[in-house]
């Protein structure tokens, strides 16, 4: 039985892009969770992948009924292009919904009907075979080259609308949108360099360049062409990769490119030499020839023809001349009308011998079979290459590269998670053992400085808190500041507040027996006592004046009269603890004077020295208000404004006390004792009084001086030290000697 499968050269160069292919189909087909882009990428290289091994038939075979399905199989590359298309409407991403459906579904009916017309067409056609071609060319092709070459040009017309509708987008990720751009920019010159390809076979089909020299570019071509398409792709998948799959699939695919280039170059000489033998052999038996001596020709020699008239044929041989003469290049075609029978191929050479022009034939058999022992040899080395690649470069990657670089890489997570103990091994030397060594280096130098940035950080949250104890943070936060340093000169807001003043009665007296030393100590020992209430209830310290305390409470009048209240409960205990542990000590007794109203916080001075502090008549009201309770001898006074917006007033014990009026404006301001800060025996009083006191401040506002000063009168013979009762009574005999002062409104003047 004759043989009918030989390799030659250009299948050999088809079977490593072949190769090439199913080694990225594989990768494609493990990715977990693949894109949409992905998957028609997966299927469209399938496709392609069965063109190829289709190819690697035709090349192959001189089986006529083979040879015929491997065509057939070859333009379904009509339907697989397809998915080339749903690729660039899909990478990076689908911007044409509607529009790849429709594509889809009309490419579909187009390729489905081209093709079976194509089916027919070839069906009912005889195959030429190229011997010099080495393959059978069916008729009939044009169809689904247009086709085809249609809905190439498609898909890349849509990769330039991709990078359009990308550059529209406004909002994401720029760099990762213009790494996509990049990225389609690289596959569409990928996708023009088989222009080339088609221009090399355009020049062979026009006798402008060797089908021979052609067919080793084609096969060169292909495999560079495949290579660069994996790089670019594995570079730019919208899938995570990893650097061993790209380092082994970048080098397998230069191994099967060299290895192809090789054989290619080796077959080639390989031909050469056999066509250098027979004509050799030809040329010794020349002699033997013109005599017609056939007996001691070599036993390959199948014909030889003189001047067109065959005067030699082997045993077996049955063929009819149906071509012209040529070189080792072309071919003589002696074949039989029906059936086509490959044994009927001959490859000759052309001499002229005394004269006389002769035609040696030899066997087309033996040639192939000549060429495909190399060939065979070639593909066993190919084989062996790339499986030694797929088992050996990854461990030898994984070794030498990958194990370094994920040990490097699990330092680089621990340092992101705050992990600054990392202390990498360097197992190479190499430029991973340097950067390994420069990675320690830089951990080493991010540990110290973060340790010299928490001292400095230690250090300036002490600084912050030392400033704090000058300029309130609160003072800060009201300005919308987020630390001292973010203050400026000038800076400002406007708010209702209310204001805080508290001054111990009578510190000159209690000052003159101590030194300078004792005067210090006792009055930080009082603040001690009374700064925690007031940040107790949500105020802060305004300044310090001497013994006295300015407070603002942005919380509201509540809180305000809540420290005023425990601040006196405060400094009973205070006075009480120092009876027991002091020996001749004074009794401190403290006023406090309250006012709610719109104040001006900001920082004043000049650049070199600039405090906060606050600007507004109720700061001052309140001061006055606080200067009162000496006067009154009231422990707690605040302003009716201040009463008037208590949450709840009715849960406070006061009395109306007095009408006052700042100097230099024109309404007064009514004053009320909060008897909640009085000791227990003198609130009793004061309760007990009260209704009997509020009649008789109305009578003395109603300009009823005498009836006023008998009440106030029997208000004193229930309450010798109401020093309030004083007050009225000493101002209505004033009145009453003296006469009314002009313009009064029942007002005092502050």
């Amino acid at each position: 039985m004759v043989q009918l499968f030989y390799l030659t050269p250009f299948s050999l160069s088809v079977l490593n892009v072949a190769i090439m292919l199913t080694l990225l189909t594989a990768y494609l087909w493990r990715i977990p969770g693949k894109l949409p882009a992905t998957r028609q990428l997966l299927t469209f290289l399938s496709g392609v992948n069965v063109v190829f091994v289709a190819f690697f038939y035709i090349f192959s075979s001189l089986d006529l009924d083979g040879v015929r399905i491997a065509w057939w199989a070859l333009h379904f590359v009509v339907f697989f292009i397809l998915f080339l298309i749903q690729f660039a409407y899909h990478y990076p991403k689908l911007h044409f919904p509607k529009e790849a459906r429709r594509v889809f579904i009309v490419s579909l009916i187009v390729s489905v009907l081209v093709y079976l017309f194509y089916l027919y067409h070839t069906t009912l056609l005889e195959p030429i075979y190229d011997p010099s071609g080495g393959l059978f060319v069916y008729l009939g092709t044009h169809e689904i080259s247009v086709l085809v070459g249609l809905e190439l040009l498609w898909a890349m017309s849509l990769f330039v609308r991709q990078i359009r509708a990308l550059r529209r987008e406004g909002e994401g990720d720029a760099l990762q949108r213009e790494s996509h751009i990049a990225a389609i920019r690289k596959i569409f010159l990928i996708l023009l360099s088989p222009i080339v390809l088609v221009a090399l076979i355009i020049l062979a089909y026009l006798d402008l360049a060797s089908w021979e020299i052609v067919g080793h570019l084609l096969g060169t071509g292909l495999m560079i062409f495949v290579l660069l398409f994996t790089v670019v792709y594995l570079n730019n998948a919208l899938e995570p990769s990893s650097l061993q799959i790209k380092m082994v699939g970048l080098s397998l695919g230069a191994i099967l490119v060299v290895l192809g280039f090789s054989s290619a170059i080796t077959m080639n000489l390989h031909k050469e030499s056999y066509l250098s033998l027979k004509k050799v052999e030809i040329e010794r038996s020349g002699s033997e020839i013109v005599a017609s001596r056939f007996e001691a020709l070599p036993e390959e020699i199948s014909f030889i023809a003189r001047e067109g008239e065959l005067i030699y044929q082997a045993s077996g041989f049955d063929a009819e001349l149906s071509g012209e003469s040529g070189a080792w290049e072309g071919a003589w075609r002696f074949r039989k009308l029906e059936p086509l029978e490959p044994q009927s191929y001959f490859i000759t050479r052309s001499l002229t011998l005394d004269g006389a022009s002769y035609e040696v034939g030899y066997s087309y058999h033996g040639y192939r079979a000549h060429l495909h022992e190399m060939a065979e040899q070639l593909l066993y080395i190919v084989i062996g290459a790339v499986l030694f690649a797929v088992i050996a470069f990854p461990l030898f990657f994984r070794v030498s590269l990958f194990i370094p670089l994920q040990r490097l890489l699990g330092g680089v997570d621990r340092m992101e998670q705050g992990s600054l103990d990392v202390d990498l091994p360097v197992g190479v030397h190499d430029e991973i053992g340097v950067l390994t060594k420069s990675f320690n280096t830089m951990v080493g130098s991010v540990r110290e400085g973060r340790e010299q940035l928490r001292a400095a950080y230690d250090q300036q949250i002490d600084l912050t808190d030392a400033y704090s104890r000058f300029v309130p943070k609160e003072i800060i936060t009201t300005l919308n500041k987020q630390s001292i340093l973010e203050l400026g000169l000038g800076d400002n807001i406007k708010q209702e507040m209310t204001v805080l003043f508290s001054d111990i009665r009578s510190f000159t007296t209690i000052s003159e027996s101590m030194s300078p030393e004792q005067i210090f100590r006792f009055i930080n020992r009082y603040l001690e006592e009374v700064g925690p209430i007031v940040r107790k209830h949500g105020g802060y310290i305004d300044k310090y004046i001497g013994d006295a305390v300015m407070a603002l409470f942005p919380g509201g009048p509540d809180d305000a009269l809540a420290t005023a209240i425990e601040m006196q409960s405060q400094v009973r205990d205070f006075n009480q603890r120092r009876a027991e542990s002091e020996e001749g000590y004074v009794e401190v007794r403290i006023g406090v004077g309250i006012h709610t109203g719109e104040l001006m916080l900001g920082t004043i001075g000049e650049h070199q020295r600039m405090e906060g502090t606050v600007i507004s008549d109720a700061v001052n009201l309140a001061s006055r208000i606080e200067g009162l309770t000496k006067a009154y001898n009231a422990p707690i006074l605040i302003s009716n404004a201040t009463y008037t917006k208590l949450a709840s007033p009715a849960q406070f014990n006061i009395r109306h006390l007095d009408r006052v009026k700042v100097k230099g404006k024109t309404e007064w301001v009514e004053i009320v004792e909060v008897l909640d800060g009085e000791e227990e025996i003198r609130r009793a009083h004061k309760l007990a009084n009260r209704d009997e006191f509020d009649k008789a401040v109305e009578t003395f506002q109603a300009r009823r001086f005498k009836e006023a000063l008998e009440q106030f009168n029997t208000l004193k013979q229930r309450d010798e030290i109401d020093v309030a009762v004083d007050v009225y009574i000493e101002r209505c005999q004033q009145f009453i000697e003296q006469g009314i002062p002009e313009n009064w409104d029942g007002a005092i003047q502050l």
